[in-house]
């Protein structure tokens, strides 16, 4: 059912040391329930890992992590609109590219994301103008209390930029085992990001669903690093929402500093925060800065979370310093040092 000790620097994308006390891989609701019951039964602490393309590990992980396998897409028509329901286990990419291949709208923009279909609600995945939560439609998800089924529709995930009620009141509380998605037959297509515009530009297309996510990825492979080549856990920090006075405070130190519009304001580019403080670039021991995209933290090679997280709280403090704006870390932070 499940193994002890078991190293997990294959199972996170920034390739940091991390024993897990016991590990299993359930690939079916039937295993993720008997997993997850055997675990409550003796009084472990159960985490969650998908793909660990979005997690800071520290040296141990007490308790049983559960990385679950569960595949399969199926497709329903209903209302204008198509359900599509993926398992927990299939990469998120994968059903992008799937739906596009059947003719489906809606995730173009969502292309080349790191990670599994489990564990984009929890993070409320976005890119390019697009959140998962407009396409979401309800989860299935295991109790980490008693292994019961249950199903959340959108009101009760509590959706906001890059968060979810899986990351306060629920975290830790269930296991996700399928996603079902919500897309409408007619789309209008998200082409508002210049970065979109002028990839689509320079491939002298029209916008369709599948250019769009063919100059998605093309931005992403071009400023993000391949995590098989130089290991990384994607966006390191948040971008800020502030209010307009802050922005034009901003601009005066800055000059320009790109923005977007946000249901609580106004959202301002990290990115361009970070680079201004100089750290593109720099490294803190085996920690180092994309040299192309700030808001990536990079493990040079024999980096541990501890390295990790003393960098980023090196240019919080200093982006906070120099511009008065606190930025958030992206990825979980679990397990302990002990």
């Amino acid at each position: 059912m499940w193994r002890a000790d078991v190293q997990l620097v294959n199972f996170n994308t920034l390739r940091l040391p991390s024993v897990a006390q016991f590990f299993a891989s359930p690939g079916s609701l039937k295993d993720v329930r008997e997993v997850v019951a055997a675990a409550v039964g003796k009084g472990l602490p159960i985490t969650v890992l998908g793909a660990g393309s979005n997690v800071v590990l520290r040296a141990r992980v007490p308790g049983c992590v559960i990385t679950t396998r569960i595949g399969g897409i199926q497709i329903r028509r209903i209302d204008g609109a198509v359900l599509v329901t993926a398992g927990a286990g299939v990469r998120w990419h994968d059903l992008v590219r799937y739906c596009l291949g059947q003719g489906i709208a809606g995730l173009e923009n969502l292309a080349l994301i790191p990670g599994l279909v489990g564990a984009a609600p929890i993070q409320n995945i976005g890119a390019y103008g697009v959140e998962l939560a407009e396409q979401f439609h309800s989860l299935t998800a295991v109790s980490c209390r008693d292994a019961t089924v249950v199903t959340m529709e959108a009101r009760q995930c509590g959706f906001a930029y890059r968060d979810s009620v899986f990351k306060h009141s629920l975290k830790d509380g269930y296991l996700i085992v399928s996603v079902t998605l919500r897309l409408p037959e007619a789309h209008d297509m998200r082409i508002g990001y210049p970065d979109v515009q002028r990839e689509l530009g320079t491939m002298g297309v029209r916008p369709s669903t599948v250019s769009i996510a063919e100059a998605v990825t093309r931005i992403r492979r071009r400023k993000l690093p391949d995590v098989r080549r130089v290991p990384n856990a994607g966006s390191f920090f948040k971008n800020p929402v502030v209010a307009v006075e802050t922005v034009e405070r901003l601009r005066g130190l800055l000059g320009s500093i790109p923005t977007y519009n946000d249901a609580n304001g106004i959202k301002i580019a990290a990115a361009r925060l970070i680079d201004a403080a100089g750290w593109k670039g720099k490294a803190l021991g085996a920690a180092g800065v994309w040299y192309r995209q700030p808001l990536v933290l990079v493990n040079r090679g024999t980096a541990c979370a501890t390295d990790m997280l003393r960098l980023a709280e090196m240019i919080r403090d200093d982006v906070s310093d120099r511009f008065g704006i606190g930025l958030e870390l992206e990825p979980a932070v679990i397990g302990t040092d002990e």
